[in-house]
């Protein structure tokens, strides 16, 4: 029979949201047309997409380190804006080889958006009496081998060559790119990254020498192919898993179509307003997407499922949806707000591309939610067929592939009602040891993390790291006040050019040569010493040689108004943790150069230095974040559903696959990530959604069993447990039967969303990006452990709770369904 008399009630602050549902199905011809027209208009919102693919954002916090720098974007334009060129092959300054290398170069200065370039071949003998300095590589080189080797060993022992430009063994070069931000804004990053490819690769060819870029600007472009790529695959594959999933188990057309369209209006209703709301696509909102497709289509699943038992049923379509939208859509409800409040610790963090994330997540769970208690009952009100009752009551029996997880469910979980101590206890042991290896996880991050690594940039990343001293920059920057004013202290004011300032630099530059790890110092010092060996370091040459430089080289060290300038190193891709020691011990270095020259101000940055500072603190912060927003779910769920029992039971099966996939992570040797504390909490968000159905599903089930044990006559006063022996009888228990009864109707439920979740959110492991990839798998495992949580874990401890704690003062334990002894066989013998 249908569950069509069955107890119904929204929770406390539900607001009577959970019945939005049951107001579309009044007109539900109506609502499919506000539906479409809303669709319609988010189409529009999803054109306005665009992709963020800042490498800093990451880290852009109100701080003053993060505002220092942006100063070198803004004040050092070069600075930041190189692609580098790693040009790779044996003997490269053989004859051959070198003359192809030249050419390369000399085309890449006339390629489209290059503003300048250095190389190996920008490098100058020492200046003659007339203060021309000839290059070391002349424009033809002679015939004369003797001759030619002088050239080579005066180039590869050059000071700003060697091991900058060129690797001790010769098999790397380097050209570092300043871009002309005119042209990239006029013609797009991706044309002019593409064009000097293109005119690289095709110089090379044939000479056995081979080029890969890299850079910020390279890494960007990577960043945003990815992401626009991984939007495709997400959604394409996420579709398909989910509409293959729902009709191997429903075998009807109608209601796979209801399963799926319902989370896919959702994604195109959250997409278009995050697209009107003009946010950015970047590597964690990217995630948005699959969030949706698994939490819309959980919602959806149950919703159908509740659909379906009362259609099988005989049940009219319009009732048999307003049953669901009764039954489900207060737990429904009750998910989107738990995962609300899981989420929203990332709302407030200090990062603006976690804030950015966790506000756009906040909205996508609450218009996956409206989208869906609206979508499903009206399509099953327009879509679905009456059909005559089935030969098998569904309430009592599913059959097909339903059927096996209901079996699976029943026995899982009768096994462990009968034997509740045991797995609480078990349980507990479980949770506080990957607990503590939770919590003694160490933050990580590296930049390659943000990259794609199957790309051209990380590869050449990669080579600079192993060959030369690495492609990321620590900079130095040292700032005065300008003018002709004196300084607060009567000094004279501070010019560029005189040695006090010119002392400062050349202290900061040895500073940063001393320092272990760091390598390819540059400055204003470099050039005062080369113009030393020519025996004229003087003030006003090194002020003549600085305003004959090309701009783009003068710009990545000095200001326009010359009132700052840069002392920069390049170091290898290390993870965070390990470049923050050496940034404090430059910092600590750097005291007394500040002491001895009190009208300067000498901070370290760049974005090595911005990561290894604020990357611990943040991750830090989300984790005890997350651990803050899962007791939070706790008390919310117990104070909604107005039960203790609810508020208790729902904590260990919670904590458990949290602890499980971080303890994975520590036995695996691997730190705890931004990448992994977004899939944990992200994953945490989701699981909640089963425990959620399951414990309203019980406090149904509980209510029927105690309002039919008043009713029912029984033989002998005993029960029949469901599953249970015909030979055997029990005394009458009402919460196991309730258990049991929970287990049957939403068992099936909650596997096969578990499984779609899975596999919405595993998808990410085909990204290029590697820390999307650590989210699909932890993601995942989350997700599968949160599955043993709810089949074990939480019976158990529902069990363990009510047999030292029987319902009460409502009314007394009952069960609708619940048979004699008698009957129950009889029914099972004809059945």
């Amino acid at each position: 029979m249908a569950d069509t008399d069955t107890p119904r009630r929204s929770f406390l602050f539900s607001f009577g949201l959970d019945r939005l549902g049951l107001i579309a199905l009044r007109a539900p011809y109506i609502a499919a047309g506000l539906i479409a027209v809303l669709t319609a208009l988010a189409l529009l919102g999803v054109s306005r997409l665009s992709v963020d693919d800042s490498l800093s954002e990451l880290f852009r916090t109100d701080t003053a380190e993060f505002r220092q720098y942006e100063e070198i974007d803004r004040r050092f334009p070069s600075s930041e804006y190189d692609v580098l060129v790693v040009v790779e092959g044996n003997a490269i300054l053989s004859r051959e080889r070198l003359e192809v290398f030249r050419n390369a170069v000399v085309e890449l200065q006339l390629t489209d958006g290059v503003g300048g370039l250095v190389s190996m071949l920008s490098a100058r003998s020492i200046p003659d009496a007339n203060g021309y300095a000839a290059p070391i590589v002349p424009d033809e080189l002679p015939e004369d081998n003797a001759a030619y080797a002088d050239i080579i060993d005066a180039l590869a022992n050059n000071d700003i060559v060697k091991g900058k430009f060129l690797s001790d063994e010769g098999d790397l070069a380097l050209i570092v790119i300043a871009l002309d931000r005119a042209t990239v804004k006029e013609r797009t990053a991706k044309v002019v990254i593409n064009g000097i490819k293109e005119v690289v690769d095709r110089e090379l060819a044939g000479s056995g020498l081979t080029a890969k870029l890299t850079g910020a600007p390279v890494m960007q472009l990577e960043i945003r192919n990815a992401v626009e790529r991984d939007r495709l695959v997400y959604n394409g594959l996420g579709f398909i898993a989910g509409f293959a999933i729902a009709y191997l188990f429903f075998r009807r057309l109608s209601l796979t179509l209801i399963a799926v369209l319902g989370p896919t209006i959702a994604i195109l209703w959250t997409l278009g307003v995050l697209g009107g709301l003009d946010f950015r696509l970047n590597l964690f909102i990217n995630v948005i997407t699959p969030l949706i497709l698994v939490s819309g289509f959980s919602d959806s699943m149950h919703l159908v499922f509740a659909i379906r038992r009362d259609i099988l049923a005989g049940v009219d379509r319009i009732e048999a949806a307003r049953n669901a939208v009764r039954d489900v859509a207060p737990a429904c409800l009750l998910t989107a707000m738990n995962q609300a409040i899981a989420l929203v610790s990332f709302a407030f963090a200090e990062s603006a591309l976690i804030r950015t994330f966790g506000l756009a997540a906040l909205m996508a769970v609450f218009i996956s939610y409206t989208a869906v208690a609206v979508v499903v009952p009206t399509l099953a009100a327009l879509l679905v067929r009456r059909e005559p009752a089935a030969e098998v009551d569904p309430h009592e029996r599913e059959e097909g592939g339903v059927g096996v997880l209901q079996r699976l469910s029943d026995r899982v979980i009768g096994f462990v009602g009968a034997r509740p101590l045991a797995f609480v206890l078990l349980g507990l042991a479980v949770v506080a040891g990957t607990g503590h290896a939770f919590f003694s996880l160490k933050p990580m991050y590296r930049l390659a993390d943000q990259v794609p690594d199957k790309e051209q940039a990380l590869a050449a990343t990669g080579s600079l790291d192993e060959k030369l001293t690495g492609a990321n920059p620590v900079h130095v920057m040292i700032e005065w006040k300008g003018g002709d004013a004196l300084n607060a202290d009567g000094s004279p004011p501070i010019k560029l050019y005189e040695e006090r300032t010119l002392s400062v630099i050349a202290e900061a530059h040895e500073i940063l040569e001393a320092q272990a790890g760091l390598g390819n110092v540059w400055s204003m010092e470099s050039l005062r010493r080369w113009l030393k060996e020519a025996g004229d370091p003087s003030i006003a040459n090194i002020q003549r040689y600085v305003r004959i430089l090309p701009e783009h080289l003068r710009h990545r060290f000095l200001t326009e108004d010359e009132t700052a300038v840069l002392v920069t190193a390049r170091l290898p891709d290390i993870d965070a943790s390990e470049i923050l020691p050496v940034v404090e011990k430059i910092d600590h270095a750097l005291d007394a150069v500040r002491k001895r020259h009190p009208g300067y101000e000498i901070s370290v940055t760049g974005l090595p230095a911005i990561a290894a500072r604020n990357s611990a603190t943040l991750i830090s912060e989300l984790t005890w974040g997350l651990v803050g927003d899962i007791f939070l779910v706790f008390i919310f769920l117990g104070l909604a559903l107005r039960s203790l029992m609810v508020g208790v039971s729902s904590v260990l099966p919670s904590l458990f696959p949290i602890f499980a996939t971080g303890a994975i992570l520590y036995y695996s040797g691997q730190g705890l990530q931004f990448a992994s504390i977004v899939a944990i909490t992200v994953a945490f968000s989701l699981a909640i959604d089963s425990t959620i159905h399951f414990l309203n599903r019980f406090r149904l089930e509980e209510e029927r069993v105690a309002e039919a044990a008043a009713k029912a006559e029984l033989d002998d006063g005993k029960y029949r447990l469901r599953g249970a022996d015909d030979d055997a009888a029990m005394k009458p228990d009402p919460a196991r039967e309730a258990l049991a009864r929970t287990a049957h109707h939403i068992g099936p439920a909650v596997i096969l969303t578990t499984i779609v979740l899975a596999l919405g959110l595993g998808v990410t492991v085909l990204s290029d990006l590697p820390s999307l990839r650590l989210f699909g798998e932890l993601a995942a495992i989350c997700l599968f452990a949160s599955l043993v949580g709810q089949l074990v874990i939480l019976p158990a401890t529902v069990a363990l709770f009510r047999r030292h704690f029987p319902l009460g003062g409502r009314k007394q334990p009952t069960a609708e369904d619940v048979e004699p002894v008698g009957r129950y066989q009889s029914s099972r013998q004809s059945g």
